[in-house]
Parts: C-alpha cells; sequence; structure tokens
C-alpha cells in the first residue's frame, strides 16, 4: 500500500486551510481596521485636531448648544446607511488639500434633513411664530415651506454654519440682505410690523418714556422718528465671485437670477453675505443722523446743528438734548421737502432743505405747526438782545479802568458768551428750543454783570 500520496494530500489540505485562515484574519483585521478608522474620522475630536482649517470650527463647536452633537450627524445624511456610505465631496476635499489642484474653497454643507431629523428639530415647522430675541417674530413655516422672493431657502440659509464666536447660529446679515435688497420694489418684505409685530406701545429710550399709542393710532410712519436704520443696498461685484472661485473665469452676473441663487443658495448654501455687499439695519449713530438727507448737497455743514440737536456745543451749560433726538427724529422727519437753490452758491442745483411745518402736525396732531413760528420769533428776540449785550460788554471793557485781574476776568467771560452766542446764531436754534434759550438766557445775563462789575470800577465804585 503507498501511503506518500493520502500524506501529501493531508498536507496540502492543512496548507489550504491555514491559507484560509490567514486570509480570514487578514479580513477580519482589515474591516475591524476600517471600522475603527471609520468611527475615529466620525469624533469632533478627529474633526478639530486632524486639520488646522478645522481648528475655528471645532472651537466655536465646542462653545455651542450642539457640543453633544456629532459632527456627522448634522454633515452627513442622517441614517444609517448614509453614514456608512463614504463621503465622496469629504474625500475629494482631502485629496485637494493634499494635492493642491483645487479651485474652490473647501466648504462643508448642512441639508435639511441633518436639521429635521427625528431627535432634533423634527418638530420645529409645527411651532409657529416664536421670538427670534426681545420683540422680534419669526415664523418658520413661510421661511421653509414656501418660496421667499422667488427662492427655495434651507435651514442653513439663515443657520450660518459660522458666525465668529458661534456654530450653526443665525446670521442677521442674511435677513437684512433678503428683506431689505431693493426694498423700493419690495416693499412688502420691508414692512416693519412684519417683525416687529410686538413692539411695545410704551416704552424708554434715553432714559425717557415713550408712548406710540398716538403715533401707531394716526399711522405715522416708523422712518420719521426711526430714520437711516436700513443702510447699505446689496449689491454684488465680480471681486466677490473670485474669492470662492479661484481660477479666474468668464463671470456673467447678467445671468437670470433664479439660477444663480438655485446654484449658490439652495445646491450649495452658499452665505447672503459671500456674495452681496452688507445691509445694515440698526439704530443709527449720531453723524448717520446728521448726514441722511444733508450729505448729498453738501458735506460737514451741519455740525453746530448736531450739537445744538444733542444739547451740547455751548460752554458752562449743562446737556440739553431735544426731545426729537432723544426719539431718534432725523432731518427727514421734519424736512419732509426739498427746495432748489440757484445762484453761486456752492449747493447751487442740488436742492436744501425745505421747513415744512406740517410736519409737526403729521406726528403730534393739528395745531402743532404754529409753535415753529412762536419759537422762531421768541429766539429771535434773544438772539437780538444777546448781540447787544455782547456789544455793550465789548465797549465797557475796552474803556474800563479796572485792574488787570478784573479785565482778564471779564475777558474770560466775553470770550465765553460771545463762543456761546455765535454757536447759537449759527445752529438753526430752532432745532432746540429750549436748550437755545438756556443758552442764550444764560448769556445775557453773563453779559449784564460783565458790563455791571466793570462800569462800577469806571465809577469808582
Amino acid at each position: 500500500m503507498d501511503l506518500k500520496r493520502p500524506v501529501e494530500n493531508m498536507f496540502k489540505g492543512m496548507r489550504r486551510l491555514r491559507f484560509y485562515e490567514v486570509l480570514l484574519l487578514v479580513l477580519i483585521a482589515i474591516i475591524i481596521g476600517a471600522w475603527s478608522i471609520l468611527e475615529i474620522t466620525r469624533s469632533a475630536l478627529f474633526c478639530g485636531n486632524a486639520c488646522h482649517i478645522m481648528r475655528p470650527y471645532y472651537d466655536d463647536w465646542k462653545k455651542s448648544t450642539h457640543n453633544q452633537v456629532a459632527c456627522v450627524e448634522c454633515h452627513n445624511p442622517p441614517t444609517t446607511a448614509g453614514q456608512l456610505t463614504p463621503d465622496w465631496g469629504a474625500i475629494k476635499q482631502i485629496a485637494g488639500y493634499m494635492t493642491r489642484p483645487y479651485s474652490e474653497r473647501i466648504r462643508a454643507d448642512i441639508s435639511d434633513a441633518g436639521c429635521l431629523q427625528e431627535g432634533c428639530h423634527s418638530k420645529r415647522l409645527l411651532d409657529g411664530k416664536v421670538f427670534f430675541r426681545e420683540d422680534i417674530l419669526f415664523d418658520h413655516r413661510p421661511h421653509l415651506g414656501q418660496l421667499r422672493r422667488g427662492k427655495i431657502l434651507r435651514c442653513a440659509t439663515c443657520h450660518s454654519q459660522i458666525v465668529m464666536g458661534n456654530h450653526v447660529t443665525v446670521d442677521e446679515n442674511t435677513c437684512f440682505i433678503c428683506h431689505f435688497k431693493d426694498r423700493d420694489k419690495s416693499k412688502a418684505t420691508a414692512r416693519c410690523r412684519l417683525c416687529h409685530g410686538t413692539t411695545p406701545e410704551r416704552t424708554r429710550s434715553m432714559d425717557k418714556n415713550f408712548d406710540h399709542t398716538d403715533y401707531t393710532a394716526r399711522g405715522v410712519r416708523c422712518t420719521m422718528c426711526h430714520p437711516a436704520i436700513i443702510r447699505g443696498n446689496g449689491e454684488v461685484s465680480e471681486d466677490r465671485c473670485v474669492g470662492c472661485h479661484k481660477k479666474r473665469m468668464k463671470i456673467n452676473l447678467s445671468q437670470p437670477e433664479g439660477l444663480l441663487h438655485r446654484k449658490h443658495v439652495t445646491d450649495h448654501n452658499i452665505r447672503c453675505e459671500d456674495c452681496h455687499d452688507p445691509i445694515k439695519h440698526s439704530t443709527p449713530n449720531e453723524s448717520d443722523l446728521a448726514q441722511l438727507d444733508c450729505s448729498s448737497c453738501h458735506e460737514n455743514k451741519h455740525k453746530a446743528i448736531l450739537s445744538l440737536y444733542r444739547g451740547l456745543g455751548a460752554d458752562g451749560i449743562d446737556p440739553m438734548p431735544s426731545p426729537m433726538y432723544v426719539s431718534q427724529v432725523g432731518c427727514n422727519g421734519c424736512h419732509l421737502a426739498s427746495e432748489d437753490i440757484t445762484g453761486n452758491a456752492p449747493t447751487a442745483g442740488a436742492g436744501s432743505a425745505k421747513d415744512v411745518s406740517a410736519a409737526c402736525d403729521e406726528c403730534h396732531g393739528d395745531g402743532y405747526r404754529t409753535l415753529v413760528a412762536k419759537w422762531k420769533k421768541q429766539l429771535h428776540k434773544k438772539i437780538v438782545l444777546a448781540e447787544l449785550k455782547l456789544k455793550e460788554a465789548e465797549k465797557a471793557i475796552a474803556v474800563s479802568r479796572a485792574n488787570a485781574g478784573i479785565i482778564d476776568s471779564a475777558r474770560k467771560i466775553l470770550k465765553k458768551s460771545r463762543h456761546n452766542f455765535l454757536f447759537i446764531r449759527a445752529s438753526v436754534p430752532v432745532h432746540n428750543p429750549d436748550y437755545a434759550v438756556t443758552v442764550l438766557d444764560r448769556t445775557v445775563l453773563d453779559l449784564e454783570k460783565t458790563i455791571t462789575l466793570v462800569r462800577q470800577v469806571n465809577d469808582g465804585v
């Protein structure tokens, strides 16, 4: 009996079995390794530490309300199958970063499905109107369920993927661009009450109580008292395109607006401010109030008027802002019309703000327009009196035989009084009549005391 062949067959079988065992072990190792890599790369820690570009996003995420939610829960499709599917977009970005051939800015994306998945914000659309902040109402349903200005919005259109110091929070610049771009043509989206529908009738401004009731009842426009609250036009320049599209291309901004927004906003979730110039919506500062319409004719001609309006500018007088300034009424709150200027004036042909007393009645009710004429008449008399006293004091000091100390004190008072007089006369005092009257009365009183003092010395008293 030949035993050699069975032994050889046995060894061949053992080698074949060992090969399959090794192959199985290798496959198991590959599966475990792949699964481990998948789990590691799905962790937020890996996202934050593996790439310096992701570090600021990771730091903002750690401080956000989403810091218990893994990156992939939002950035990958919200299904188990989806999360096991290779993220070809991320692989493409990594390859592009390593080989440097990419022509577009590396971006992450968040689908609406990621936000509205079960256990997250699945019932957000059912919440109805909610307070965004303070008295600002917001309703998600019309923004996500309907076209907005002909465009399809997504969750991340408003909830920016990174606002400095935050993560996936609302970027108000998006609201302003969408609501106020071409606001003259799209007045419906720029209506104040659309967002400020719960503004209290009684409120405080600059430590003063203010009641909106009478004004809203008579239909006074919000912009009469809140001017320059929208600043900017949200235009798009070609330079913005190059910021993302590294390779210069033939850019055609004349393409249909709907196509550009579908490609950038709906398909790729590009932030509005990445393309559009900013539009600001806030309480104007003092320079904004002074330059509302006047700057279109001439510049820096209203410093004295603005100072008077703010209740500042006079030497030795406590601040006394006009109630209109406290209420944030700008130039065009009263100057509702303009008139042409002719001749050789620097502003010839440009138009000048025109006094329209009817604006008083429009805001405050019938009969208020007569106050302007009364104020002007009263202030004119006081200016004439102050000018007479100023000339009288100058003459009295010039001929006085008083000692140097008294003359020096008198001249200081004269200098302050002259400054205050010229300031009031140049500032059109009707812009803050109470302050102007206080300054002029104090000026006359100081000048009379000075005149009496130097004359007593002349008379030997």
